[in-house]
Formats: C-alpha cells, structure tokens, sequence
C-alpha cells in the first residue's frame, strides 16, 4: 500500500469518527453530560494555595506516616481492627445493602413516618403527595418568596456519587475514599440522616434515594440526570432537589479546618456548589436561570451563617463548560458537600442535622 493511499484512508477514517461523534452529541442533546469529579488536586490546591513545603510536612506527619505504613488512622480506632479482622473490609450495614427509594409524608396527629420503601428493581412507584388541612394558608420564606401552605413542602435527596464513604468506613476503598463499584458510600447514611430529620422535626415531605449511579464512574451524571428527570416527572410539586456529596479536598488542612464545634459536637464542614450558565455544545444559558440556584444558595447559606457560624465552608459559582450537575433541569437544585474522605460519617451526620435545620429555616418552618 502506498504511503498515499494510507494517508488517504487515515484522513477517511478521521472524517468519518468525527461525524459519528457529531451525530451522537446531535441524537443525545443533553443526555451527554461529562462528569466532574470532586477529586481535582490542582483545582483545591490552587484554591487553598497549600504550599509544596505544607503539602511534604502532612506526609510526613505521624499520622501521615503511620498511615502509609499500616493503614491505620490514630482518630478511627474502627482501622486498628481493620487489619486483625479481614471481613470488617468487607462488611456492609444492613441499610446500605440494597438500592432503596424511602418517601417520607406528614401524618396526622404524629410526627412523619417513612411511607413506603423498595427496591428500586421493582418499578411499582406511588406519589408521596399527601395534602394536610392547611388549604390556602401561606407561607412567608425569608427572601420574600411566597409558597402556599396547603402542602408540606416536598424535597428529594439523590446522590450521584453514592459510594462515596467517609475515613471511619471499614470497608475496601480506592484511592479516592469511594466503597468499591456499584456499593453504596456512607454518604448515603447521611442522606438517609438528613431525610428523616427534615420529616420527623420539621414535618417536611421527602424522597430519599440510594440508587447507585457511580457504578461506572465517568456515567455519575448521566445517571443520576435520568434519576432526577423521573423524579420531576413523577412529582413536579418539588420544592428542593439535593444532590448530597462527600468532597474530596487533598490540600494540607488540619481538624480544625474540616469541622467546626458547636457545643461538644463536631461537625463536618459544608459547601454548597452552583453551576453557572456556560455549558458545553454550544449551549450559551441553560434552559432554566441558573441565578434562581444561585439565590437559593446564598438563601441558605445565609440561614447557615446565622444558625452556625463557621459551619459553611463556602458557596461555590462554577464556571464550568463540562458539567451542569442536573441543575438546568430545575431552578430550586443544589449540589452540597457534607465533609471530605478524611471527616468520619458521624461528623457528617452533625452537620447534615444543622444543615436541616437551615433548610427548615428557609422555609418558615424553625
């Protein structure tokens, strides 16, 4: 074959690959959504402006050091266990085990109880609407947002990252603190927490969902987006729409600067991470006023400001062209942080229990 004619059939086969290519972001318009990841060591190290010197002093630290030895952390005495006790590496809780969808509703005369909870294999799904008796009252949120009373405000917990755990979590991990592929993270205790506390305490209407969408990690986000479209649909009333992560911060900090105390709890601290309008395929805005998710934000970090000082890490406008994190698909969407891998779950928990209580804040209900 002359080297001519391979140029030639090279430069076919190129055409050829990006036209299919064209054609496929064509067909799947917004279904095509690339996945960020929370793990970006240049982006935090930028951020955080850690030091080379720092990032070296960390490694070398006793914990550091310990830890690269033996995989023993001196704060989660569960890991001195972890290496006598093979099976702790293996071993799931019983509410992490299978995929489930939990639905709160307000009852009568009692607290919220959980109303329904399945497999997420079984299609049979039920509304979680129930009305109360408050027909036409209204509610005044700070903000000057009105929202009628006639129903318990509904809100719908999701994580596209379910396997992210926490550093008290015994079971094998990767380097990047996630349970292995196709298991369900601590995050999702967390999120469990932070659905029955905004049922139970503040009479909220809530779905909770662990269904894994991580299990090929570069899909997270095509995942979850058709979670989050089923939910729409199947509920438009929705008041609030969460996608709880763990972050994953490398840069050099100390205790001190992952949690903050508020009597003798420590908590975890939060971020609350809002994509702005520049989306990728040309796309110039999304479909939705991404600044409404970006009011909602300052909303609520503003009642976390005020409830718990030092609980909030920051807010976060992304200037991104590779993600929408499934927020042009609703204008009351919020992707938040509970924590990074080194925080442990029960830290998370605190924090997810503050951070209901500035959602209920928000929305009159403190």
């Amino acid at each position: 074959m002359s080297s001519k004619l391979a140029k030639i059939m090279v430069a076919v086969i190129i055409v050829l690959l990006l036209v299919l290519n064209i054609k496929k972001y064509r067909d799947l318009k917004d279904e095509v959504v690339p996945v960020w990841s929370s793990y970006d060591e240049e982006y935090y190290y930028s951020y955080n402006k850690t030091s080379f010197y720092d990032r070296i002093k960390s490694k070398l630290s006793l914990e550091g050091f310990l830890y690269s030895v033996s995989k023993v952390r001196l704060q989660v005495p569960i890991t001195y266990l972890k290496r006598e006790i093979l099976l702790l590496g293996y071993y799931t809780p019983e509410e992490l085990k299978s995929q489930t969808e939990t639905i709160y509703t307000p009852v009568s005369g009692s607290q919220n109880v959980i109303k329904l909870k399945f497999n997420l294999a079984d299609n049979t799904r039920s509304s979680p609407v129930e009305e109360d008796s408050r027909e036409g009252e209204l509610i005044d949120i700070p903000g000057n947002r009105i929202i009628p009373a006639k129903e318990a405000p509904l809100i719908a917990i999701y994580h596209t990252h379910t396997s992210e755990t926490y550093m008290d979590d015994p079971r094998k991990q990767d380097s990047n603190g996630h349970v292995l592929p196709g298991n369900i993270g601590n995050v999702g205790k967390v999120g469990m927490e932070l659905a029955r506390v905004l049922s139970e305490k503040y009479g909220f209407r809530v779905i909770h969902t662990t269904k894994v969408h991580d299990e090929i990690y570069n899909r997270s986000y095509y995942n979850s987006r058709n979670t989050v479209k089923q939910l729409l649909q199947e509920n438009p009333d929705i008041d609030l729409i969460l996608d709880i992560h763990r972050d994953g911060i490398k840069a050099a900090l100390t205790k001190e600067q992952l949690t903050a105390v508020f009597g003798n709890e420590r908590a975890a601290n939060i971020m609350i991470v809002v994509a702005n309008g520049k989306y990728s395929f040309g796309e110039a805005e999304s479909r939705n006023d991404w600044q409404k998710n970006l009011a909602l934000a300052r909303e609520l970090a503003d009642w976390l400001d005020r409830l718990y000082p030092g609980l909030l890490r920051r807010i976060e406008e992304r200037d991104t062209t590779t993600n929408r994190y499934n927020q042009d698909l609703s204008p009351v969407s919020l992707l938040i942080e509970i924590g990074d891998y080194r925080n442990t779950t029960q830290e998370a928990i605190n924090a997810a229990h503050y951070l209901a209580d500035a959602i209920a804040a928000m929305f009159g209900r403190r």
